[in-house]
């Protein structure tokens, strides 16, 4: 069953041209890398684990240097209040998030989304991915707002 729905997941992923890897994962049956949307750069992860229905599917940004050091730099008060504007805001959508390695010293922040076996159709996968892709597109445009130091031209879904 394991070996069907890999395949079968592998093909719809190659369809739909985001497929880029199969990772090397001891602690799953499979662990495919992916780039989502196609051609964006924006890498995504899909795991199933094993012995469990289930699929841990992953992405996480992490903060360049610039935008680090420009959070790092402002005033308590108002990184204080961009970080819980972020959170509540991220409250309201469907993946879970976690701040790494917490929220005072915020270099990156990870989603996930699990999405079970008898779930698991075409529609429903790319929504997930589709949903973690907003919610980083979120933290990309928030931070170029915020920080407004890239030009027009950065590159950053604009």
């Amino acid at each position: 069953m394991s070996e069907d729905i890999k395949e079968k997941i592998k093909g719809w992923l190659e369809e739909e041209k985001v497929f880029k890897e199969e990772v090397e994962d001891e602690k799953a049956e499979f662990h495919f890398a992916v780039e989502y949307p196609s051609g964006s750069g924006q890498s995504c992860e899909i795991i199933k684990l094993k012995d469990k229905d289930i699929f841990i599917i992953g992405s996480r940004i992490v903060l360049s240097e610039e935008h680090f050091k420009a959070i790092h730099s402002m005033q308590k008060s108002q990184k204080d209040s961009l970080l819980w504007q972020v959170r509540f805001d991220l409250l309201f959508r469907e993946p879970e998030f976690r701040i790494i390695p917490s929220v005072e010293e915020f270099k990156s922040i990870e989603f996930t989304d699990n999405l079970y076996l008898e779930e698991i159709t075409l529609p429903v996968l790319m929504g997930k991915l589709k949903e973690i892709f907003r919610c980083k597109l979120y933290i990309i445009w928030r931070l170029t707002q915020l920080i407004s130091s890239a030009d027009e031209n950065s590159g950053l879904y604009q």
